[in-house]
């Protein structure tokens, strides 16, 4: 996404410039911790460090609820695919 970050303006003082930096710094760091893709009710897809502390991908159905995850195991942290039948929340169903 081009242009996400807030410039920062020569005519500004120095407290101004900081925060605007400093704020452009945790936008950068939250993005490369997770990066949520949303249809603005509900969560289609993370990536990156998920909730569990895991590292991963989760894709979400029309509802809101987990079903596929690509990565590590919520429980043991072992690599795989996996995906639940409608109505199961993956992150709870593997182990």
């Amino acid at each position: 996404m081009p242009n996400r970050f807030t410039p920062i303006n020569s005519k500004q003082d120095t407290q101004k410039a900081l925060q605007t930096i400093n704020n452009n710094f945790m936008m950068l760091d939250a993005e490369t911790y997770a990066k949520t893709i949303s249809n603005g009710k509900n969560s289609q897809m993370v990536s990156g460090k998920l909730s569990n502390g895991r590292y991963g991908e989760v894709f979400y159905d029309a509802g809101g609820m987990p079903r596929i995850l690509i990565g590590q195991a919520p429980g043991n942290g072992r690599p795989g695919i996996w995906i639940t039948k409608e109505g199961y929340n993956v992150l709870d169903e593997v182990k």
